[in-house]
């Protein structure tokens, strides 16, 4: 087929440069070969004659160097669209030769990368009405791409990684959608575990889209799982309003399948970079005074503004389910803060969600929190004090570590409620009784003394003389009120002081031993709560 008779849907080159999302560029750009159409993709094999790659982008894989001249004007001759090289390794200028500049052949310079990948992409472009709704969005938007996806669809789309979390989702406020796709966008996961949804599972065993009609929920779903190079990146699913559609969904999706799959891949770049970044400068922030103010102006930060530290952690035992529900708990931090929190960042530092909230009231901050704790009930949270500036940063942070770990060593009832969030100045009597347990029990004068001889009779007689010297210590020595809250006769009570005054030896009348008791009795018994 000749240049002449190329469909106008075809795409051009433009196309091909902006969907490779920059890894695909040339070094001497011609706007004369932008509306330039192509009508395939095909990689370079030498014993294959020119004339079979008309109209066709050739991918010069392993074509060596000195034969890179012959074989432009060979295939600009036979009406190429373009040819792709891979581009110079250490970017010399010099290294571009003149054949870049070819008068009647687009040369193109691939950069580091996997070239089926590339190829993937660029073949899709070749399903017509993909062309310039889909390529425009920028590469790794995956909520942008889920709209795009959504609009050719006609029903709302979300997208999927390979551990089921809910990276992206389509936002058309007319395009109706069921509870199980209000709840997984809600909680930024999957209902069921993927790998047990037998809907997924029959999924990975094709290549292609399939239908799963509903026999519960108010619509269908239409999926298909998106590879690259073998690799299971996730999935991508459309709500089927109408099941006589399900067919023309199902050729949509397998055409944009490789086009979600570079967006996945590049999506999961930039997070990984945007991670390990974020959470290297909010480590210089909150543990290096000399570097802090350098990092919070790279993490644009005005901590003279305000700025409140939260930190989240995950309410389980289990170290493995621990990591991946860190992972899960930043990226529905990134997810709430940023959409109601401009200029926040979180990260994870050691087993904790940090997020930092701007502003000059710490009430958004327990606003955020509260949102995070909403959706996941599984979460500890502590909220520090409002910083004003670097040094106050690091404050607030050790402030909101210091609450979440009370929280989850010994944690505090609020009636029959579980207390989930905490901020630094609701917990700071607890704190300074655990830094002071922390202390004693660190000191000589702790062995041997009346809390240890306490718990020795208790172990040996099976007693309960501990717990009731607290409760008695606690109620300034009231019997009837250490009798109410023990729910034992007041005799008993009294007779329970008496085997400690008499049998233990305590003096209970002397100021320093009542002080000292307390203290202990009231750390350890924070710490074990």
């Amino acid at each position: 087929m000749a240049a002449s008779e190329v469909h106008p849907a075809d795409p051009t080159l433009r196309d091909a440069l902006r969907v490779s999302g920059g890894r695909l560029f040339t070094a001497a750009r011609s706007a004369r070969f932008d509306s330039r159409t192509f009508a395939g993709v095909e990689f370079y094999d030498p014993s294959t004659p020119a004339s079979a790659y008309i109209d066709r982008i050739v991918l010069g894989a392993g074509v060596a160097s000195s034969h890179v001249t012959a074989l432009i004007a060979e295939l600009a001759d036979a009406g190429v669209a373009a040819l792709v090289l891979r581009a110079p390794m250490d970017d010399d200028p010099r290294d571009w030769t003149s054949t870049d500049q070819h008068p009647a052949l687009a040369v193109l310079r691939h950069g580091e990368g996997d070239w089926a990948q590339l190829a993937n992409v660029l073949r899709s472009l070749l399903g017509a009405h993909s062309i310039g709704q889909v390529t425009g969005v920028r590469l790794g938007d995956l909520f942008g791409l889920a709209d795009a996806v959504a609009t050719l669809a006609g029903g709302a789309v979300s997208i999927v990684d390979s551990a089921g979390q809910v990276v992206g989702y389509s936002t058309h406020s007319e395009q109706p959608i069921d509870d199980a796709r209000r709840r997984t966008t809600l909680l930024l996961q999957e209902d069921i575990s993927i790998t047990s949804d037998s809907r997924y599972r029959s999924l990975l065993r094709v290549t292609e889209a399939r239908h799963f009609p509903s026999s519960t929920d108010l619509f269908g779903r239409v999926g298909i799982a998106v590879r690259a190079s073998g690799e299971l990146l996730g999935s991508l699913w459309v709500i089927q309003v109408d099941p006589s559609h399900a067919a023309h969904t199902r050729d949509l999706l397998q055409e944009m399948e490789p086009i979600v799959a570079q967006h996945l891949l590049r999506a999961r770049e930039d997070a990984g970079d945007r991670d390990q970044r974020t959470s290297g400068l909010l480590r210089t922030l909150l543990e290096d005074r000399r570097h802090a103010r350098g990092a919070a102006s790279q993490l644009l930060l005005r901590p003279e503004a305000g700025c409140t530290v939260v930190c989240l952690r995950v309410n389980t035992f289990d170290e493995v389910e621990a990591v991946r529900g860190l992972h899960r708990v930043l990226h529905l931090a990134i997810s709430v803060s940023s959409a109601a929190f401009p200029g926040s960042h979180s990260a994870i530092v050691g087993s904790q969600v940090v997020t930092l909230i701007p502003g000059p009231h710490q009430a958004a901050a327990e606003t955020f929190t509260q949102a995070m704790v909403r959706v996941d009930n599984a979460l500890i949270a502590g909220i520090g004090r409002r910083a004003n500036d670097v040094n106050g940063i690091a404050r607030s942070y050790r402030e909101a570590g210091a609450v979440a770990g009370a929280l989850m060593n010994s944690p505090r009832h609020d009636g029959d409620r579980h207390v989930h969030v905490a901020t630094f100045d609701e917990m700071r009597d607890r704190l300074a009784i655990l830094q002071v347990g922390d202390l004693i029990e660190g000191l000589d004068a702790a062995v041997g003394d009346a809390a240890s001889i306490l718990a020795a009779h208790d172990a040996a007689q099976g007693t309960d003389l501990t717990r009731t010297m607290r409760v008695y210590l606690d109620q300034f020595g009231s019997v009837r009120e250490t009798a109410n809250a023990l729910h034992v006769h007041q005799n008993t009570v009294r007779y329970r002081l008496d085997v400690v005054r008499t049998e233990l030896g305590i003096d209970l009348d002397s100021p320093d031993t009542r002080l000292w008791l307390w203290l202990r009795l009231s750390a350890s018994s924070r710490t074990s709560d």
